[in-house]
């Protein structure tokens, strides 16, 4: 997962790549409020538990915490 560990350094990229920033001040903020945690891992980890409780298994692992980053 992509975490920011320098703002600045990703204003200076997204700048570099034709963006636009604007209350840079909040969006810094923001990114040094983000977690680093792999969210979509933690949701899979706890899906797994709940599905192999129930006699089940779960497939193409990667494939759907990749998803699951996608979505948050």
């Amino acid at each position: 997962m992509f975490y920011i560990l320098d703002p600045a350094q990703f204003q200076q990229r997204a700048l570099a790549d034709g963006a636009t920033m604007e209350a840079f001040e909040c969006v810094s903020k923001s990114l040094r409020r983000f977690p680093q945690a792999d969210r979509g891992r933690q949701l899979m980890d706890a899906y797994d538990v709940r599905v192999e409780a129930a006699g089940g298994d779960t497939e193409a692992r990667t494939c759907t915490i990749n998803e699951l980053n996608e979505l948050i």
